[in-house]
């Protein structure tokens, strides 16, 4: 470390002389002819203005440098922390935060700094939450399905048994079926630039499509739905726009609390198609806001146990694929909630 510091001292010292001795030679080219051809009155009696010039030389450098150096000194100390610091978290250390009080020129560098540093630990922890949660969500369907499938093959048991036990592997060979389906969708989605395979489709009726396809949820939870759909033709990718009323629509059924209402509109005008798909259950916090459409987050709910977090993040992928925007809204006539509202240009 104090090898480090003299060494840095000592960068700092020939900077400094450096740009002193240029800033010096400058100065003296400028104010060369006024020496030589100034009043005698001012020079030495034997009339050397050498002897003037050199001492004013001399005494300018000096000054310069003491200046240059105050200058330079805090700037290069700054520098040198950041150089430090970006050091660190290219060899993974994304715990390091440069300090807040820094010269005036790189206050913005080091917020900056901070910041990034401050979303890669974050995402760092994000895809450590997914590899745990993924590795269980594919762990435990493996081991269900594995358990109930040796228990087939065994004489003893009952046909009554057996019977729930195929049910059970169906149903976890479905859950795993999705789960990969997911993974892969996003995947694909992530290294798309070009939407192809569009058609002609009605928006409102693919939104009710989605509503019977997903009426046995509903029901499950004694659900109310509203439906205010306007007959809208629209020219896109019909399975991409499908993936993202089925995910919305799935993900108000999930946080909607039991006996509440689920509410789904769509309206047009000549420049865009607005879609609303929401619930008059709780609110998102601002704190969710800001990463709900990120990969693999969820936010502190009781249904954080139902998903991988990337449901959404499909969502938001898809719609920035179709050049389209994604608000979150709390209000929908009079009714308070978490409200998605999906907007697609013509």
């Amino acid at each position: 470390m104090k090898n480090k510091k003299k060494l840095y001292s000592r960068s700092t010292i020939i900077y400094s002389s450096v740009i002193a001795f240029i800033i010096v030679c400058l100065i003296c080219v400028l104010l060369y002819g006024i020496i030589v051809y100034a009043p005698y009155g001012i020079m030495p009696k034997n009339g050397a203005p050498y002897i003037v010039g050199g001492g004013a030389t001399v005494s300018l450098f000096v000054l310069v440098f003491i200046i240059v150096y105050l200058i330079l000194n805090p700037l290069l100390r700054s520098l040198n922390k950041l150089v430090v610091g970006m050091q660190k978290v290219a060899d993974g250390d994304l715990k390091t935060r440069l300090p807040d009080k820094s010269s005036r020129l790189l206050k913005k560098p080091f917020e900056n700094f901070n910041k990034m540093a401050a979303e890669l630990d974050s995402t760092e922890l994000l895809k450590e939450d997914f590899v745990s949660q993924f590795s269980h969500e594919f762990k435990t369907p493996i081991s269900s399905i594995n358990g109930f499938a040796k228990l087939l093959t065994d004489k003893n048991v009952p046909a009554t048994k057996k019977e729930e036990y195929a049910a059970i592997i169906a149903e976890e060979s479905e859950r795993l079926s999705k789960l990969s389906g997911q993974v892969m969708m996003l995947t694909n989605l992530e290294n798309r630039s070009i939407v192809t395979k569009k058609e002609n489709i009605e928006i409102d009726e693919e939104l009710r499509k989605t509503i019977i396809s997903l009426l046995p949820a509903i029901e499950a939870k004694k659900l109310n739905y509203e439906l205010n759909l306007v007959k809208i033709s629209y020219h896109t990718n019909a399975e991409l726009l499908k993936e993202v009323w089925i995910n919305l629509i799935n993900n108000s059924i999930k946080f909607t609390p039991e006996g509440g209402t689920i509410f789904v509109a769509c309206k047009e005008n000549k420049s865009q198609v607005r879609v609303l798909i929401g619930n008059n259950g709780p609110e998102i916090s601002e704190e969710d806001k800001q990463k709900i459409f990120d990969k693999f987050y969820q936010g502190e709910t009781d249904a954080k146990s139902q998903g991988l977090g990337l449901g959404l993040a499909i969502v938001s992928k898809i719609i920035n694929l179709l050049n389209g925007k994604i608000n979150i809204l709390s209000d929908y006539q009079n009714n308070k909630g978490t409200f998605f509202e999906i907007i697609l240009p013509k």
